[in-house]
């Protein structure tokens, strides 16, 4: 078969014809691009197909006009990526994505929308919008619009910010119908915020949930949080702030407030509607607004009760053990350096706590019996911004060899004192703009400790009890916590021995013990208020139950006859899972 020029030619040309039709529909169908060059590019980018992208990256730009959406997504499975330093900019919405299903938008750098939007999602249903670190997402208006009043329904989608998203009016992230759902995760760094006094930050409706560990903030303070659907859910969690009310629109039910805050944490979230609250940590949250507060102040008192007869009990000993060189005109001083530490129990919600003071305790021979004067200060730092300084003025009298109660109980003494409380606490609030409150409260407190023991000479160890008993007036912190006026008692039994070892004439190593059983046996519970609303905390049984073992290691030099000087180390064990390490320096003198 002979071919002629003229039919090469023809093919020829229709296959140019056909190759030219096929880049032809490349151009115009397949509308993935990357725009990656450094510069602006001012087209309208639209995404129709299934499964196309569009990236800006490398500091590039894409910036349309007035009235042009800069990427017009239309296809489902689209995925728009906008990396660090580079921008989707335009006068009316940056990212225009309506009614389109499986939309994904990554964004590390600027979309953002002088007019109206920056990115449109209506009637989407599985869009996933992730704003990273350092990423900015911005606009006059209406930031993220979820819906629209009477438009086809959002479901599925899931917004995830850890940078900035911000609008100047309207809301940062804007849904109208009650029908959409959306799952918003704000995390620990990033920001949500607005404008604006007639909508909220953020508004959502049926089925959604909202859980910020970052900021969430309306900078006038109308509403930060507003849900317009049923069944929907607020977490507050990671000491994340929120200013402005959380609230829901009329007529809707099944709101439910979450708080994950920490144990111990206090807080006061002013609410507008009926939610249901709950405390993830087991903190006791209480009605009328959403509040919380740590009751560390309160449930200690027992604690330091049993602390002040323990550090009374060994000084007493100490005491003793110099008296045999001690005549009538002297008298016995001592300076105690302590710090004890407890472990948190979240289980049963006892605080943790790091306690450091001084105590000074003075005793002198008065008329058969001992005066006795003990003056302390401290610093208590709980966990979650709570600190109190402690400063306590204690005297009483010392009987070593007379018994009272029985033959037996040969050595008794009795102490009163005044304790002044300087507590400061900084608790978390959507009603300040920085979104935590501190505030302060001095109150004071009222002891007495007495205790009676037999002592052993032989090595049965020395038997002893003591009774105490404290009561702390009613006080208010601020205009949100009152405290009703609260009495504790405890009840100790134990046993104690000292050993000593002679390393010389002027040297002597002491050791001594003690094994210490207390119960309070009144004073578990504390009434109180927050803005108004009443609650009552109540300490468990194994709050109010404590075993504890002091051990003391002592060196002594004798100076003179009249003088004599003492260092020792104390160290406790309970279990309450406090742990305390103490110095001391006791030096007899003349008065």
């Amino acid at each position: 078969m002979l071919i002629t020029k003229n039919k090469v030619l023809r093919f020829n040309i229709f296959f140019l014809k056909i190759l030219f039709l096929f880049f032809c529909y490349s151009y115009v169908s397949a509308d993935s691009n990357t725009i990656q060059d450094g510069g602006t590019e001012t087209d309208q980018q639209n995404i129709d197909g299934e499964g196309e992208f569009l990236t800006v990256k490398n500091s590039s730009t894409l910036a349309t006009g007035a009235t042009t959406k800069a990427a017009n997504v239309t296809g489902d499975s689209v995925t728009v990526t906008v990396e660090s330093g580079s921008t989707i900019s335009a006068n009316t919405v940056a990212i225009f994505g309506d009614t389109t299903s499986d939309l994904t938008v990554t964004n590390s750098g600027t979309i953002t929308a002088s007019g109206t939007t920056a990115i449109d999602a209506k009637a989407t249903t599985n869009a996933t919008i992730t704003n990273n670190s350092g990423g900015t997402i911005s606009s006059n208006r209406n930031t993220i619009r979820v819906s629209k009043t009477g438009g086809t329904n959002t479901t599925g989608m899931t917004i995830t910010n850890s940078g900035t998203i911000t609008a100047t009016n309207g809301s940062a992230i804007f849904g109208t119908a009650a029908g959409n759902t959306v799952t918003i995760t704000n995390k620990v760094g990033g920001e949500i915020t607005n404008s604006d006094s007639d909508n909220a930050t953020i508004r959502v409706g049926v089925n959604s949930s909202v859980a910020n560990s970052g900021t969430i903030k309306n900078d006038v303070g109308y509403d930060s949080i507003k849900l317009y659907g049923n069944n929907s859910t607020v977490t507050l969690k990671d000491q994340g702030i929120v200013v402005g009310k959380i609230a829901h629109g009329a007529g809707i039910t099944g709101s439910t407030l979450k708080i994950n805050q920490g144990v111990g944490q206090s807080y006061h979230y002013e609410t507008d509607g009926n939610f249901s609250l709950e405390d993830l940590d087991g903190n006791q949250i209480v009605n009328g607004s959403a509040s919380s507060v740590g009751q560390g102040g309160s449930e200690i008192l027992d604690e330091l009760l049993s602390t002040k007869s323990l550090d009374i009990r060994q000084s007493l000993t100490k005491y003793k053990k110099a008296e045999k060189d001690l005549d009538d005109r002297n008298g016995w001083g001592e300076i105690n350096f302590s710090t004890f530490k407890r472990k948190q129990n979240n289980q049963d919600l006892t605080l943790g706590f790091n306690l450091t003071g001084v105590t000074l305790n003075l005793i002198n021979p008065y008329k058969g019996k001992d005066f006795v004067l003990s003056l302390s200060s401290g610093n208590q730092q709980f966990t979650k911004d709570h600190d109190i300084k402690r400063y306590s003025l204690h005297s009483g009298l010392y009987f070593k060899d007379q018994t009272i109660l029985t033959k037996f109980l040969d050595e008794n003494f009795i102490l009163a004192g005044i304790n002044i409380h300087d507590s400061e606490r900084e608790i978390l609030t959507n009603t300040r703009a920085s979104g935590k409150l501190s505030i302060e409260d001095i109150y004071e407190s009222y002891d007495l400790i007495a205790g009676s023991k037999m002592n052993n000479e032989s090595l049965i160890p020395n038997f002893g009890t003591t009774i105490g008993l404290s009561y702390t007036p009613s006080h208010s912190e601020s205009h949100l916590y009152r405290w009703s006026g609260k009495g504790v008692g405890n009840l100790s039994v134990y046993v104690d021995d000292e050993y000593e070892m002679n390393l010389g004439k002027d040297y002597n190593l002491n050791l001594g013990w003690i094994l210490d059983v207390r119960n309070t046996f009144f004073g578990k519970d504390q009434d109180y208020s927050i803005n108004g609303t009443k609650a009552t905390y109540s300490q468990k049984n194994d709050q109010t139950r404590e075993v504890t073992l002091a051990t003391n290691l002592g060196f002594e030099k004798n100076i003179s006859n009249d003088h004599f000087l003492k260092f020792s180390l104390d160290s406790r064990i309970s279990t309450q899972e406090l742990i305390s390490f103490s110095g001391n320096l006791a030096y007899k003198f003349a008065f």
